[in-house]
């Protein structure tokens, strides 16, 4: 394989290696609205200050874009940061309404894909259970990227049992990175709740990490289907000359009172995520023997091959006790709501 330079190879001493390159955090699809749980907001000078300082010391100039119309900030952008978008929230039910001015525009994402065409990078961030939970429509820009986002959420259930919602974790060891490249130097990531994807046929994107599978189910609370699989919880692709890079989930990369960013070693996989986008090598994207195969269960919704029947339990069918069964415990603890710090915090 090839041997790139990576940001920790970078010098205290030398230019930075990404020097005038401008990175925009969106603020304008409900990122502030977090803030109103009673949590700290998702934008730049939040949970994402960390990211947003790590981009600053490789050279980048970060900005946060607080007004639209989104296409006039990506002009002399190199790299957009999405962290999760979500509707209005609703103190008396704690959960997430629609908000049409926080949903991406036809016209914004057709901006966004032309910018990625273009060869801009993107990197986005959804959250549990997808655009079922924070009323966003992610889906309408992941969708044309060849990225199905889920309605589902990868948990450990064994530590649901003994840990409050907000603060249980799964770790994913680094043979589920399967990209070669992206494991150097990485032992072991640390996640929260985090949606799945599903990489449509013919699509020029790849897992950039599974979920463990057996006891780290997929709850789709859409469908009300429990998975034990291993499912993509990150993926990479390209779009003509851009690149992008979408999460689940955004704590791997967050600061703040539930953010992992310092935590196994998510801080060097974040490194390699960032020399991936914004560098412009031919970086290995996995040997030919690498690639994914026309069978991969992840390429095809629902193909899971002959194994469907030990690796789906559906509310529908044979499994409904056990959906309802788990379904009951989500709701127990708190996981299926976003929950308000005023009564889950002391």
């Amino acid at each position: 394989m090839p041997v790139f330079p990576t940001l920790s190879d970078h010098s205290p001493g030398s230019a930075p290696p990404f020097a005038g390159q401008r990175v925009v955090f969106d603020a304008t699809h409900g990122q502030s609205n977090w803030s109103q749980t009673g949590y700290a907001s998702r934008e730049m000078h939040s949970n994402f200050a960390g990211l947003a300082q790590r981009l600053c010391r490789l050279g980048c100039t970060c900005l946060a874009m607080n007004e639209r119309p989104l296409a006039s900030a990506l002009a002399q952008a190199r790299l957009l940061v999405i962290p999760p978008p979500t509707g209005r929230y609703l103190a008396r039910k704690e959960c997430w309404a629609p908000a049409t001015s926080a949903l991406f525009t036809a016209e914004e994402i057709q901006a966004l894909l032309a910018f990625l065409r273009a060869g801009g990078r993107l990197l986005a961030f959804a959250y549990r259970f997808g655009d079922s939970f924070t009323c966003a429509n992610l889906h309408s820009l992941f969708g044309p990227l060849g990225c199905l986002l889920h309605d589902d959420a990868v948990i450990d259930l064994t530590a649901l049992r003994t840990t409050p919602s907000l603060q249980i974790h799964f770790d994913t060891p680094a043979d589920l990175l399967p990209i070669p490249w992206f494991r150097r130097g990485v032992d072991q990531l640390r996640w929260r709740a985090a949606a799945t994807f599903t990489i449509v046929p013919g699509a020029t994107a790849q897992p950039l990490a599974l979920s463990p599978g057996g006891r780290c189910i997929a709850f789709d609370r859409t469908q009300r289907r429990i998975s034990f699989a291993s499912r993509p919880i990150a993926v990479a692709g390209t779009l003509a000359q851009g690149r992008f890079v979408l999460f689940g989930g955004p704590h791997l990369f967050e600061t703040g009172t539930y953010g992992l960013l310092h935590e196994a070693a998510n801080r060097q996989f974040l490194d390699h995520v960032l020399d991936w986008l914004l560098k412009n090598e031919l970086f290995p994207w996995g040997a030919s023997d690498e690639a994914p195969s026309p069978s991969s269960p992840w390429l095809v919704p629902g193909s899971m091959g002959n194994s469907d029947a030990f690796s789906l339990a559906e509310g529908h069918r044979s499994g409904k006790e056990m959906v309802d069964s788990v379904e009951r415990v989500l709701r127990k603890t708190g996981l299926l709501k976003a929950l308000s710090r005023a009564r889950w915090m002391p």
